[in-house]
């Protein structure tokens, strides 16, 4: 079979041919995971070979999201070093969406931040859940990391905007919503980056001016959906006490401009905390004010997916795996379906609130208060501590006050956002996470007053940046601190990533990746999506001991199908890339 194929291979396809010094490996995955060029042959695990819709015309390998990979013996030939290579692949998502669409391709060392990732992914997680935007993102790293730059703050002028909520990609474009203001008109708004410190105003969402905050914001069947409510508690505390009580939650679709469309959310509660995209639903959950009661929206109408057993707030809802999780203040939870979540767990750790979920190395993790723990679950029950961020809970008199608000995956590492200092951290290896900064602070701040407290509550990847956002913890406008550090945006460049930020579709696309110095180019379908570059002075060496894996990586295992995976020891033109992608 494989000398026949090499024989087809020779005469239909020139473009190898054409470019034969310049190919070290080719794996066609049709039916096998062997190099026919070189040597380099894979091994595969649990990965099913498939022909007709799913493999395309030639054949391609399936991998389940979970546990598939095929991996290549590390060689000195697939050490990439600085020199120029081109990567290029055939690829299809898995549709509908049901986790984290994962590492396409990946020789990446995780400790030491070195190596090369390829993954798709559909933004940020934290109180907003995945989007079903499969957006592809290509990165290299020698630990390298650039300033951070401040984008401004998302506002009606004046309006003090005290708290970035979210941050999602959709279409090319990075929204944001924003919380409180000084006057109702100004606040429940979202923006669009206009790039440097420029934002456009995409309108109020809710026309309730009893509604303060863009609680969460995610793309999914190719619309922008939010949800809202009040950010700060007391406010939605005081809400839910009245008699009947004010209903201020809702959710709404982006129609463009500055208009937005209600979707007449069933539900009477006053803080819609998290929304996510799951097997082509829009899934929506709201805080006890409505007993922690989930909601599906099929397009047309809403389905009733039931509560949690605790009636506690509905913090945060995640897809992994094939199975879609949520949790409340102290309890994970597994989707059974119908209206049945079955309990995971219930305080690990003595953590007493959960805020953020995120999927990375194929497991699944969870932010946790008060302790500032974040966990990691092993299955059935079990959980590992992989550490603790935050201010130190070990100094005498020092309360317990670090709160995980957002987990982010970004150019193979995993990033956490911390209260109460607006930190963000990076996970090196467990007991080990790195300080990158504090992003926001209060003249008053003290660990006694939590209007002095600070957020960061969301990370995401956008023209292959890591861009996150910061706030005050309860959002209140009276708490904007003089300096106005709060409520704004920053990004800096892990290494030397390029994202394509528009939805890639259920079809198939080609994929093009290309490093010449200090310049990394993506390509999808023959067409450039971005070129990233570094300071010239910065040597990225990708040269370590990992073996190379096709359809696994650091955030994970990729849902979907691979085929015609080529390695070359060149940047390939843009001409040459255009050919290949018509093959």
């Amino acid at each position: 079979m494989t000398v026949r194929f090499l024989s087809e291979t020779a005469v239909r396809e020139k473009f190898i041919i054409m470019n034969s010094d310049k190919l070290i490996a080719h794996w066609p995955l049709r039916g096998d995971a062997r190099d026919v060029v070189g040597g380099f042959h894979g091994k595969s695990r649990r990965v099913r070979w498939v022909a007709g819709a799913d493999g395309g015309e030639k054949g391609a390998a399936l991998f389940n999201g979970r546990e598939s990979v095929i991996e290549v013996a590390n060689d000195p030939a697939l050490q990439l070093g600085t020199a120029p290579f081109t990567f290029t692949a055939m690829i299809k998502c898995h549709a509908p969406m049901r986790g984290v669409f994962g590492d396409v391709l990946s020789k990446f060392d995780t400790r030491t931040r070195c190596g090369l990732n390829i993954n798709v992914s559909g933004g940020s997680a934290g109180y907003s859940g995945q989007s079903y935007a499969r957006h592809l993102h290509a990165g290299i790293d020698d630990a390298y990391m650039g300033p951070w730059l401040d984008h401004g703050r998302p506002e009606v002028e004046g309006s003090r905007n005290p708290l970035v909520s979210t941050l999602t990609p959709y279409n090319g474009k990075l929204y944001a919503g924003v919380t409180d203001a000084r006057d109702a008109d100004s606040a429940c708004r979202v923006f669009s980056w206009a790039g440097g410190d420029k934002w456009v105003n995409c309108g109020r969402v809710s026309p309730d001016p009893a509604c303060p905050s863009v609680m969460s914001m995610v793309a999914h069947d190719g619309g922008l959906y939010v949800g809202t409510g009040s950010w700060d508690w007391g406010r939605a505390q005081q809400y839910s006490w009245k008699k009947p009580p004010i209903t201020i939650s809702g959710v709404y679709r982006y129609e463009g401009g500055t208009k937005w469309r209600d979707l007449e959310f069933p539900a009477q509660a006053q803080r819609l905390l998290t929304m996510t995209s799951f097997e082509g639903r829009l899934y929506a959950a709201t805080d006890r004010g409505a007993e922690g009661h989930c909601f599906a929206y099929d397009g047309e109408r809403w389905h009733d997916c039931g509560k949690l057993d605790e009636r506690d707030n509905f913090e945060c809802l995640f897809a992994h795996g094939g199975s879609l999780y949520g949790a409340s203040h102290i309890a994970i939870y597994r989707y059974e379906g119908k209206k049945h979540w079955r309990c995971l767990t219930r305080r690990p750790y003595d953590i007493i609130q959960i805020h953020a979920l995120q999927g990375y190395g194929g497991a699944l993790w969870a932010g946790t208060w008060p302790q500032g723990y974040i966990l990691r679950h092993e299955g059935g029950e079990a959980w590992t501590n992989t550490g603790l961020v935050g201010i130190s809970t070990y100094q005498p008199g020092v309360a317990q006050i670090n709160e995980i608000n957002s987990l982010g995956v970004h150019n193979g590492k995993l990033y956490a956002g911390v209260l109460p200092k607006a930190q963000i951290y990076r996970y090196e290896q467990d007991g080990q996470w790195t300080l990158l900064g504090n992003f926001a602070s209060s003249r008053g701040y003290t660990e006694k007053v939590c209007p002095t407290w600070m957020r960061i509550l969301s990370l995401t990847t956008f023209q292959g940046a890591l861009f996150a956002c910061n706030g005050t913890s309860q959002a209140r406008t009276e708490d904007s601190d003089p300096d106005l550090n709060a409520g704004r945006v920053m990004s800096c460049q892990a290494g030397l990533t390029a994202s394509y930020d528009y939805d890639l579709g259920d079809g198939w696309n080609h994929i093009a990746v290309a490093r010449r110095g200090s310049a990394l180019s993506l390509y999808v379908n023959g067409k450039l999506a971005q070129r990233s570059t570094i300071p010239k002075n910065v040597y990225l060496h990708l040269g370590n001991g990992e073996p190379l894996l096709i359809g696994s990586g650091a955030q994970g295992g990729f849902d979907g199908a691979i085929s015609d995976v080529r390695l070359y020891g060149a940047a390939l033109s843009a001409a040459e890339i255009r050919s290949a992608a018509k093959l």
